[in-house]
């Protein structure tokens, strides 16, 4: 692979169409790719950021296979993380059964060489979280790590497979320190694509923000990333607040050039549709 150097000169709102190939953009509703969490509500670290929260809302591996088999066209696999800050996976002897009933994408943040290995034969993808803020990390996530940990989880993934790195904007405050470093070291690691989340509280704690950051300053930064991420496909995903924050956001990523949008709030001139995961998609 081609290692991108830097941004062209000159780059400005180039539509999703000059990087894509496709007339207009991507809107996922992802009603057909079924979230399973391996380790159903339990995590070993029950950070201040979820405490939980998201493995409420995804379904247990050991009951994935009776969830809509019909409509189930893929699924979305994760679950809690052990103290290490591994994401929990399938036993191997389960996953040729649950590859057999739709692809797979594997939410993961940190992985070692062994679970690598393990999920690389089922995997049609991998997505991966990349925290760049070493606060965020030790205080936030209670890891003893740094984003050099996260980095090289990232560069074990991308020389073996398909990786989409996901970029959490706004937990570590509004400086986006974090955010920007993860930036500017894929531009010489390129993925196929970058989702781009944007912090929503959803648990108390003295340690996050206690509201999303400014979404001014979220789209001063996205405006940033597409210049340096020049020729990859950005999207913005699920997460992200709603109301008024939400429309303005998805309307101005539209503007920015995006080339996906999860669960929209407007409209755009005869967007394509898909109902699986926005990492599933063939960037």
């Amino acid at each position: 692979m081609n290692l991108k150097k830097g941004p062209a000169a000159g780059y400005n709102l180039r539509p999703a169409s000059l990087i894509t190939g496709l007339s207009s953009p991507v809107f996922f509703n992802p009603n057909e790719t079924l979230p399973v969490s391996v380790s159903g509500e339990k995590c070993s670290l029950d950070c201040a950021h979820c405490q939980g929260h998201f493995l409420k809302t995804m379904t247990p591996l050991i009951e994935a296979g009776g969830k809509n088999p019909d409509k189930i066209k893929s699924f979305l696999v994760s679950g809690g993380c052990d103290r290490e800050g591994r994401v929990y996976l399938p036993a191997e002897e389960d996953l040729p059964n649950l590859a057999s009933k739709g692809r797979l994408n594997f939410h993961v943040t940190l992985i070692d060489d062994e679970q690598l290995t393990q999920i690389i034969p089922w995997a049609h993808t991998v997505s991966q979280d990349l925290h760049g803020d070493d606060r965020v990390i030790r205080e936030v996530l209670g890891l003893e790590k740094s984003f050099t940990d996260y980095w090289a989880s990232y560069k074990r993934v991308w020389s073996r497979a398909r990786v989409i790195p996901h970029i959490l904007i706004g937990l570590g405050g509004e400086e986006f320190k974090g955010e920007k470093r993860v930036v500017k070291l894929l531009e010489n690691y390129p993925p196929p694509a970058v989702i781009f989340l944007v912090y929503l509280p959803l648990v108390k704690s003295p340690l996050i923000p206690k509201k999303p950051p400014s979404l001014n300053k979220v789209i001063d930064f996205l405006g940033w990333a597409r210049l340096r991420l020049e020729g990859i496909p950005l999207v913005m995903g699920c997460m992200r607040p709603g109301g008024r924050y939400r429309l303005e956001l998805d309307k101005q990523v539209l503007n920015l050039g995006f080339s996906g949008l999860v669960q929209p709030s407007c409209s755009a001139q005869s967007p394509i549709l898909s109902k699986e995961c926005c990492a599933l998609w063939d960037w």
